[in-house]
Formats: structure tokens, sequence, C-alpha cells
């Protein structure tokens, strides 16, 4: 699979599934074939959008000429389309969060290595350019060590995902959809996993969360304050304070930049904005990644490796435990 264009089929034919699929078309040597819904209109009308096939499930999994399959369905659905897709020896990139629980993601973990298949989490601002500028500043030094770190990520949800967001039978709430964000992306830019001290929410009428608050301590010591909610307009920023300096990244979803300001003595003496380019549609840079790899012949992808999925699958238990949020079908 060295030069090949990626051939890719979608599972689920939601919001997420067309931003993906616009994506797909516009990297470069990469193709969408094919579709599939568990509502046989829903993937007709997205097939005849894109200009390609409309399947069952069953019927995409089976054609030899797909390479990765996209798992686009309500993250309940995850694990068992996951390891349906892997048991027909298909590559994936899972939408994340990655499942609902840690155990689940071992199961898939365990699956595509037993398959020899690749699988990569679809948090896309994992793979954006300046989020690994942002990293690669972390790591030369560029604040100093890491103290402290705060991000708010929280915002009204618009009304196609509000259904979705309240309701537990397709585990709703915001810790799973959008807290995950901070998480990984605190993970990344600090190379180092938490244990969870402490987390509260306000808690909707149906039993989910709507907002959540949790902190986290990272080796070093780093402590970390999260602020989540599909509800209120929190606005999105991640800083991250350094004894030499500190980085401010505001909407880290939507733009390329972030603010670099160092201190000298008790006063900060050098401010700059720094970065990378991203494309409009963030979704390029995983569909690229996957690109890669598959190309490769690798079985997972270092920007977030299989073991770290989990491990922050972990960590997203351990915040519902404490507040506490458990579904019934778990």
């Amino acid at each position: 699979m060295t030069d090949q264009t990626i051939r890719w089929g979608i599972l689920g034919a939601g919001v997420i599934a067309h931003k993906m699929a616009d994506a797909i078309n516009l990297a470069s040597d990469n193709q969408l074939l094919a579709v599939a819904s568990r509502t046989p209109s829903k993937a007709d009308a997205f097939a005849a959008e894109y200009d390609i096939t409309a399947e069952t499930y069953e019927s995409l999994l089976t054609r030899d000429d797909i390479d990765v399959v996209y798992i686009a369905t309500t993250h309940n659905f995850h694990a068992d389309n996951a390891l349906l897709a892997l048991e027909h020896g298909k590559n994936l990139v899972i939408e994340k969060p990655f499942t609902v629980n840690a155990a689940e993601a071992q199961a898939i973990v365990d699956k595509a290595r037993a398959t020899k298949c690749f699988v990569m989490e679809a948090i896309w601002t994992r793979f954006l350019p300046s989020m690994l500028s942002l990293k690669e500043h972390i790591s030369e030094g560029a604040i100093g060590q890491v103290k402290a770190a705060h991000v708010t990520f929280g915002g009204i949800a618009p009304d196609h995902y509000r259904g979705r967001l309240y309701d537990p039978a397709v585990a709703g709430g915001v810790t799973l959809d959008m807290g995950i964000y901070p998480v990984s992306m605190l993970c990344a830019a600090l190379g180092k996993l938490p244990e969870v001290v402490s987390a509260q929410c306000v808690f909707t009428d149906t039993g989910v969360d709507e907002i959540t608050s949790f902190q986290l301590r990272f080796p070093g010591p780093i402590l970390a304050t999260v602020n989540t909610s599909f509800n209120l307009m929190l606005g999105q920023e991640m800083t991250l304070y350094g004894d030499a300096g500190t980085l401010s990244y505001e909407n880290f979803q939507g733009q390329s930049e972030y603010t670099l300001k160092q201190i000298e003595g008790r006063e900060y003496a050098h401010t700059g904005t720094v970065g990378a380019e991203n494309a409009e549609n963030g979704f390029v840079h995983q569909v690229e990644e996957a690109a890669r790899c598959l190309r490769k012949g690798l079985g997972e992808s270092p920007i977030i490796p299989l073991e770290e999925s989990v491990a922050i699958m972990k960590v997203l238990d351990q915040i519902r435990a404490k507040l506490p949020l458990r579904y019934d079908f778990e």
C-alpha cells in the first residue's frame, strides 16, 4: 500500500460523517467509495451527495476495494462497530471518544493486534499542525518546567447535536463528548498521563452531565483544571503555566496560532504569536495521518498510540466515577 490511493468507507451518515467525507475528498490520494447506515434513507441521501455507493454495514465491510473504514456512529456503538469491522479485516479510524469506557477500548486494541489491522482514534485536534507545534515548544522548554494548566471548553450545542447529548441511552453528556478534548490535548502537550484528583458536575433532567469541572494531577507535579459544558458559553482556551513563561492557545479548534509569553525576573519580557497553519477543514490532517500510516504498514499512529487512547478512556472512566455517571448499558 506504499503509493496507492487510500480508499475509504464510512459507517454512519450523521453530521460528523459529512465533515469527514469532505476532508477525505480534500486530501490528496484519498478517495471515498461508500457509506453505510442502519437507516437506508440516510445512506442513500449521503451517497447521492458525494457520488458514492450506499451499502449495508455487512456489504460495506465485505468489499475488497475499501482500505479503511471511518466509524462515525454515536459512541455507544463504537465498540460493536469496530469489532465487527475487525472481524472482516478492515483498518479503522474511530471517531472520538474511542469508546464509552476503557474495557471497550482495550477489547478493540486486542482485536486489532490479533487481526494485524491499523486502528486510530479520530480526535482531530491531536493531528493539527498547530497542536504538533505547541507540543514541540513545550518539549523544547519554551516556558520552562510546566507546573499548572487550565482549559475551558464549552458552548451552546447546535440543535442537531442536542438530542444525542441529552440521551443516556447513547452515552450522552459533556464528559465523553467534549471533556475528552481537554484531557487528550493536555496529555499530548505534556507527554504524560494524569490521575484524576476531583470531579463534579451539574446533571440534566435526563441524568447526564451538562457542566463538568475536574482537576488532574500529572507527574511533575503539574496541576490542571478543566471546565466544560455543552450548554454554557465558556469559550475555548488552553493555558499552560511554566516557571519560565506561559503559553495560551485560544480557540484551539479554530485558529492556527497561540501566544507564547516568556519571563525575565518577575515580568513578561517577550511575547509573541507562534503556531503552524491548519487546513480550513481540520479533519484533513487526521485523514492524511491515517493514509501515511497505512502506506507505511503501521498498526497505529505515533501521534496518538492505541495504548494512549485506552489510557485516556481510563481517565474519563475515573472522572465519571467521581461524578458519578454510569450508563445503564455498561
